[in-house]
This record gives structure tokens, C-alpha cells and sequence, in this order.
């Protein structure tokens, strides 16, 4: 059986849950904020494009565990337990942006800012994964033994 680009385009929208949608608004809207912050810091202010990226995405990382509370509603942790760990995921999603972006730039010879819409588009599948699964995941969501 061959997958068409239109079978494969239907499919991916029918794999898209609401939890998914909300979260991929979140993302973008903080992607806005996280690229003008990223553009501010590296064309106006003459800063090194991975210090850029870095805090850039400190800015991401705050907004993201505010916004993934109301998408994802209350987990099992405690806020602070639950921040740090919602921290602790996007350091490794700083890392991932981080070497995509120079990657991009020093072997591919791209522009720094498609190096972060890159990294930024690669990261948003670890961010949703990992708080979906481990962060936000309810006692309810574990798998009952019967």
C-alpha cells in the first residue's frame, strides 16, 4: 500500500489531539516571544548568538511552565517539584537547541536565526513529550494492574 501526501496529511490531523492543539498554540505564541527576544538580543544588541539563544529560551522556559499548567491542568506535584522539573527538561532542551544552532551555523553555513527555528521546531516535540508523559501525567493517566 503506498501513503499519499494526502493520506499522510490526514492522518497526521486526525493524530493531533486537543492536549496537542493547546499545546502547539502555547508553543507558538511563546515562539514569537522567544524569537523577538532571540532577534532583539542578537541584531540589535550585538550578543553572541548561543548566549542569545540561551536566554531566549530562559524567557521560553518561564512562560512555557505557566501556560503548560493550564494546558495540561494540575499534576501530581507540587508547584515548586513541578517547576523544577519542567526546568530540568527544557536544560536539556536548551542543550538540544544549543547544538542544533550551532550546528546549523558552523556546519551548514545558515543563519542564526534558522538555526533557532530549527532547533525550536526539533525541542517542541521533547517539551510536549516529556511534560505530557512524566510532568503533567496524573496518578489516573498510570497504567492500572488488574
Amino acid at each position: 500500500m503506498f501513503v499519499t501526501a494526502s493520506n499522510l496529511l490526514t492522518r497526521v490531523i486526525r493524530s493531533i489531539t486537543p492536549e496537542l492543539a493547546k499545546y502547539l498554540i502555547m508553543a507558538v505564541i511563546i515562539v514569537g516571544i522567544e524569537v523577538g527576544s532571540f532577534a532583539v538580543m542578537y541584531s540589535l544588541l550585538n550578543i553572541n548568538y548561543l548566549i542569545a539563544t540561551a536566554t531566549s529560551m530562559a524567557i521560553g522556559i518561564v512562560l512555557n511552565w505557566y501556560f503548560s499548567r493550564l494546558i495540561f491542568k494540575k499534576s501530581k506535584h507540587k508547584a515548586h517539584i513541578e517547576f523544577t522539573l519542567v526546568l530540568l527538561a527544557s536544560l536539556i532542551g536548551v542543550g538540544i537547541q544549543l547544538a542544533i544552532v550551532a550546528i546549523a551555523v558552523e556546519m551548514l553555513s545558515l543563519v542564526p536565526l534558522l538555526g533557532k527555528l530549527i532547533a525550536i521546531a526539533i525541542t517542541f516535540f521533547w517539551n510536549f513529550w516529556i511534560r505530557k508523559h512524566y510532568i503533567f501525567k496524573q496518578e489516573s493517566d498510570s497504567p492500572q494492574l488488574t
